[in-house]
């Protein structure tokens, strides 16, 4: 009678204690995912010992936490962006694509004065500043290139256009803004006599049948600073021009979500939507912008020369200013430096200032610091945790260290 009690007992727990190693080995098998990207069932095919050593592997490859990467050119004469966690290399004689950890994945020749690459989706652009070659690039091979008959001023890619901006020697015409297909054709264009443009941008999440330009009017004795919204046909549909007469240098635009733009200059911030009214204005007033990002959460990082320390005690210092949807501004962070780029990527936010890129949360906080020898002239952000830092002539890969999700999911 006691050993039949004992029985279902016993089973039970038996049960409890398989179901306890399931649950061990799943979370083993998720941590060796999530954590060091090796497949669980590798356990299988190369025991406990190899994937010991795979484990080994991944901590050691995470510990380096800086890997310079092989470039050629010279400091003025090349240009850098991301394409998923690579880095694209353009030189004044070659397109080249390199890993996180430095090796060459393919290379393309070229003969350009002044290279100019950027990324969309799996293709690279590559466009000659004051030359007249551009082309795109997938997978180290080109698609298709064009020489134009005049020089290149500025070049983008995006998700449906390639825009071009070049020279005119038309009698009466300052410039030429040109609109291509992704496929390279020649879809329209727009001559421009009454200003100089010097940027083109086309931000689908914004309006995606408007291009954007942001150019110098010179025609009078003072400088005007302008950006002019056009139809994909190229005909103006209006225009914002800094009438406030400090000479207000636009730079640029950035886009926000929900059909909103952030245009930027030294003075001003100022967020529009669609119908280009005005959503909320910063005045820097006796200050100066030197660099401004946008992250994923419409969260404006402004970085704010201090006017008046520059000019009473001859001395730089940078307020990290957040600007949320709202207008409302929070001050993050004070940098004994003048910041020159800033980049958001998902949670993480560089700060390149002097020798030193500071890598941030979406609260400001400081999450990580690199210390480069020289002065930092380039920062890409790959990634939440990867970053490439271009300085004194030399590119790096630099891990940089985050909060990890738990199980690589929270």
């Amino acid at each position: 009678m006691q050993e039949s009690k004992e029985a279902p007992q016993y089973r039970f727990h038996l049960q409890r204690f398989l179901i306890f190693i399931v649950l061990v080995l799943a979370v083993i098998g998720v941590a060796l995912y999530s954590f060091f990207r090796i497949n669980p069932l590798d356990i299988f095919r190369s025991g406990f010992g190899g994937t010991y050593n795979q484990v080994r592997s991944a901590v050691e490859e995470t510990n380096q936490k800086v890997v310079e990467i092989p470039s050629d050119g010279a400091l003025e004469q090349t240009s850098h962006a991301v394409l998923s966690d690579n880095i694209i290399v353009g030189s004044v004689n070659s397109v080249k694509c390199f890993d996180k950890d430095g090796n060459q994945l393919w290379h393309v020749p070229v003969s350009l004065k002044k290279p100019h690459v950027q990324t969309q989706g799996n293709d690279v652009l590559v466009a000659d500043i004051g030359g007249r070659y551009f082309g795109v690039i997938r997978d180290g091979v080109v698609l298709w290139d064009k020489t134009l008959d005049m020089d290149i001023v500025n070049s983008g890619i995006y998700e449906n256009w390639i825009l071009v901006i070049t020279r005119s020697d038309q009698a009466g015409y300052k410039r030429i803004i040109h609109a291509f297909s992704r496929e390279g054709q020649n879809i329209v264009y727009r001559n421009v006599s009454d200003y100089y443009p010097f940027a083109v941008f086309h931000y689908p999440s914004f309006d995606h049948t408007a291009f954007i330009v942001c150019g110098i009017d010179a025609q009078s004795l003072e400088t005007t600073s302008l950006f002019e919204f056009l139809d994909l046909s190229m005909n103006q549909r209006g225009s914002i021009r800094d009438s406030q007469g400090r000479e207000d240098l636009f730079a640029g635009a950035l886009p926000f979500s929900n059909e909103r733009l952030l245009l930027y200059g030294e003075k001003d911030l100022i967020c529009v939507g669609k119908d280009l009214g005005k959503i909320w204005q910063v005045d820097l007033g006796s200050d100066y912008l030197t660099a401004c990002g946008v992250t994923p959460d419409d969260i404006t990082v402004a970085a704010v020369l201090d006017g008046e320390v520059l000019n009473r005690e001859k001395r730089v210092q940078t307020r990290l200013k957040a600007i949320d949807s709202r207008g409302t501004i929070q001050e993050w962070l004070v940098l004994d430096a003048e910041v020159t780029q800033i980049r958001a990527k998902g949670r993480t936010i560089a700060c390149a200032a002097g020798s030193e890129v500071y890598f941030l949360n979406g609260s400001g906080e400081v999450l990580d610091v690199y210390t480069s020898l020289s002065t930092v002239d380039r920062v890409c952000l790959a990634s939440e945790d990867l970053a490439y830092v271009f300085s004194g002539g030399k590119l790096a890969a630099v891990r940089i260290d985050v909060p990890k999700k738990f199980l690589g999911i929270f």
